[in-house]
């Protein structure tokens, strides 16, 4: 994550007092802002006041989380494209490194615009494909693996579909 990332290099950077104060919150800045309670809310305005670096990486982060709740393509590509120009001005390297991950898989962030596909089914599925690929101990056709991949996708897929419908 590349806030934990900030927070790390900020720790490291300053020295004896600042330290501690910027010690033992990596949880807390993992979580999102209307997630914590009013004394979290001031604990973390506090470090905030103290680090400027950690309250932009702060903000990016929460404001990336809005990318996925856009329903057309067009829409998430703009407002991707506008984050990505707010890191212009912001010197935090590993938020630069992770807008080049987000355009290096573009298409399947579009992808989830178009399908809306629950991340669980799509974690099951990854998660029979790494099975399928330990039981099969290497496979030589790579045709051959696709279909066995297709029939285990959609079959378990299809399992787990009527499942939540009964």
């Amino acid at each position: 994550m590349p806030s934990t990332k900030v927070r790390r290099a900020e720790f490291f950077r300053k020295g004896g007092r600042m330290r501690g104060m910027v010690k033992g919150k990596r949880w807390l800045l993992l979580s999102r802002w209307g997630n914590l309670t009013a004394g979290k809310r001031q604990e973390l305005n506090q470090l905030f006041a103290l680090n400027r670096k950690v309250f932009k990486a702060y903000i990016l982060k929460e404001s990336l989380d809005r990318l996925w709740t856009y329903r057309y393509e067009g829409a998430m590509r703009n407002y991707l494209q506008r984050w990505i120009d707010q890191l212009r001005w912001q010197r935090l390297e590993p938020f630069q490194k992770l807008a080049q991950m987000l355009l290096d898989h573009l298409d399947g962030i579009l992808n989830y615009c178009r399908t809306k596909a629950p991340l669980g089914v799509v974690e099951a599925v990854n998660g029979n494909i790494k099975s399928l690929l330990r039981r099969g101990r290497g496979y030589k056709n790579l045709h051959y693996l696709l279909l066995k991949c297709q029939r285990m996708a959609v079959t378990k897929t299809e399992f787990l579909v009527f499942r939540k419908a009964a």
